[in-house]
């Protein structure tokens, strides 16, 4: 297959098992190989690392998709990439090759410039989740018409309930559905705000675990 841009005359980009690139107006060719050098303790857990942070965004991918948006946009990239790379660097802890954790309370699933809500919490009622914040604050970037986000991670099940346009922020209240499951489980529980016409977002807040 080939993967290359004629510029100036010459072939720029991959060609059969050879890359040819451009550096500080020098053109370099290369040709892809196989390692033979074993990987290090280290390389192993970056790929551990990489490999659960996939795995654990897999059924949040909806919600980071519109989470990370604003950011992805700025950085001419794409969001779900942005929020995998910011979970594998900043929520993955490896302490081992085998050893690879993922910390709940340092994940982010929305990322953005509008002021958080630290005082909002969670609490389990009949049929779901009931999140509660204060409706009368108002601080940088917020207003009454912003939306909540709500999502309880599941990490026994690898799945998640979420609600990408939730109550509005004026109303202090909002409820979130859970399907419950033959035997109690563990969620992780966030909770963000979005505007209204989806200009800016704030980041995720981690409101801790609950047992459903």
């Amino acid at each position: 297959m080939i993967m290359s841009i004629r510029k100036g005359g010459i072939f720029k980009g991959k060609k059969g098992n050879t890359v040819t690139y451009e550096v500080n107006g020098q053109v370099i060719q290369r040709t892809i190989g196989k390692r033979e050098k074993p990987y290090k303790d280290h390389e192993l857990g970056n790929q551990s690392g990489f490999g659960k942070t996939s795995v654990f965004m897999r059924p949040v991918k909806q919600f980071i998709k519109n989470g990370f948006e604003l950011q992805g946009k700025k950085k001419f990239t794409i969001g779900y990439n942005m929020a995998v790379g910011y979970n594998r660097m900043n929520a993955i802890e490896i302490t081992s090759p085998n050893s690879v954790r993922f910390v709940y309370e340092k994940a982010l699933f929305s990322q953005g410039a509008m002021t958080v809500n630290p005082e909002a919490t969670v609490k389990v009622v009949e049929g779901g989740l009931e999140f509660r914040w204060d409706a009368g604050l108002m601080a940088k970037g917020m207003k009454r018409n912003d939306h909540a986000m709500l999502l309880a991670y599941c990490p026994e099940k690898e799945s998640a309930f979420f609600e990408l346009s939730g109550a509005n922020r004026k109303t202090g209240r909002d409820f979130l559905e859970i399907t419950a499951y033959h035997q109690p489980v563990t969620l992780e529980v966030y909770i963000a705000f979005e505007a209204a016409d989806r200009k800016s977002i704030s980041n995720s807040v981690y409101l801790g675990q609950v047992q459903f």
